[in-house]
């Protein structure tokens, strides 16, 4: 396999992530879980996932032929309070528009309102582990372990 175009892995996330995380449910697929899918210039993306409380997945991406790129989650609501529809809501503003600079997960911080994100991440996208929360009010409602980063060679 060719070596991956970084800039062209970096364009072509930024794009997908704002096509698909603005998008409150993924396609249901037969075996229960659910995908989100974007694809261009030869370019493939899916954002795999299933469960709900706690729920985990992965997101993929394939350029000539193959994966080249991937990244896994597994994350928790850790609150009844504020409602999950609002975590999640919250959560989608602040992922649907990446920064090409912190493209593991989201920006490493960001307040609106009683929300708080916070993004720690070791590594970059090349390879890559973190821990994405999110708090209401000071308290911790929602946590998301991941990991990834190039694949193949």
């Amino acid at each position: 396999m060719n070596a991956v175009p970084i800039h062209g892995l970096i364009d072509f996330l930024v794009e997908a992530r704002r096509e698909t995380y603005a998008i409150p449910h993924g396609e249901k697929l037969a075996d229960g879980t659910e995908q989100m899918v974007w694809d261009k210039g030869g370019w493939s993306y899916r954002d795999r996932y299933a469960g709900q409380n706690p729920y985990g997945g992965h997101e993929l991406v394939w350029h000539g032929g193959g994966v080249v790129w991937m990244k896994n989650y597994m994350a928790t609501v850790l609150a009844d309070h504020p409602p999950m529809e609002e975590i999640y809501a919250f959560q989608r503003a602040v992922l649907g528009d990446p920064d090409p600079d912190h493209l593991m997960r989201g920006p490493a911080s960001y307040v609106e309102g009683a929300f708080a994100y916070r993004n720690t991440v070791d590594g970059d996208l090349l390879g890559f582990s973190g821990v994405e929360t999110i708090s209401h009010d000071g308290i911790d409602v929602y946590r998301m372990i991941f990991h990834g980063g190039l694949v193949g060679a």
